[in-house]
């Protein structure tokens, strides 16, 4: 940004954190998304495995409720993790998209479940909500 504003340019930063964004990691989803990507299937098998299989149950006092599948989210503090979320979301809606004429003064930066925006322009226009 520093860089930027001595070239004479306006930036603005828009960061987001997703809220239990690997909590939220649909199963099938991301099976699909690896093999849409061509990760080899003997690959994708070790993923399924890596999610399927996993239950809860809740306890109240006394009571327990029957089984059920864990259908979406991916294991915290597993190294895989990031990676997996990273396929997940590799087709977020950029803003540079939408602003094709401007694409190269937009930047998305996508650090796992951390997203920044950065615009930065000569242009007013472009860095005043």
């Amino acid at each position: 940004m520093a860089a930027e504003h001595n070239r004479g340019r306006r930036t603005v930063g828009i960061f987001l954190d997703i809220e239990k964004a690997f909590d939220r990691v649909w199963h099938s989803r991301l099976l699909f998304k690896l093999i849409n990507i061509q990760i080899p299937l003997a690959l994708v098998r070790k993923v399924a495995w890596f999610l399927e299989g996993r239950n809860f149950y809740v306890t109240d006092e006394d009571a327990t409720s029957d089984s059920r599948p864990i259908r979406a989210g991916i294991t915290r503090g597993s190294c895989l993790s990031p990676c997996l979320y990273v396929v997940f979301t590799d087709d977020i809606p950029t803003l540079a998209d939408q602003l094709r004429d401007w694409e190269e003064d937009v930047v998305l930066v996508l650090c796992a479940d951390d997203i920044a925006y950065f615009v930065s322009s000569r242009r007013a226009d472009l860095t005043v909500a």
